[in-house]
């Protein structure tokens, strides 16, 4: 019997043992789409063992700095290898909740943005695919 709390098989792997290697998701990821609307731009690294996320928005003449957070790596499998994170942003009364994960190269952020901000927009989720620079 474990210590620790199972609802699902998966929970029942054991705790890691070693560091997570967070290389799959690091980089400078520039967005396949040259005209999105969306981010254009995320940049992961790593500081003290935390994963950190700098994400730009579109604008012209210049995307918007959104700061940076940290995300929370995720792993598939038993394999201590980082594939996927999640973070959220809160921008002056909009709420932005970003799932990412890396395969073959390519970076999918799924954005999910609430409107807390009384300007009576949608709530809407964008899906936007990133290569390294």
């Amino acid at each position: 019997m474990t210590s620790y709390s199972c609802y699902m098989k998966a929970d029942g792997r054991p705790p890691g043992e070693t560091a997570l290697d967070l290389s799959p998701l690091v980089g400078d990821w520039i967005n396949l789409k040259s005209d999105s609307r969306y981010i254009v731009r995320a940049i992961l690294r790593v500081e003290s063992d935390r994963l950190l996320l700098k994400i730009y928005g579109a604008n012209q003449p210049e995307a918007i700095d959104w700061g940076e957070v940290e995300a929370i790596p995720y792993v598939m499998g038993q394999a201590a290898i980082a594939n996927s994170f999640y973070t959220r942003y809160d921008l002056k009364g909009i709420k932005v909740d970003l799932v990412a994960n890396q395969k073959l190269g390519i970076l999918v952020i799924q954005s999910y943005v609430c409107y807390e901000d009384g300007s009576g927009r949608t709530n809407h989720h964008t899906r936007d695919f990133f290569r390294r620079q």
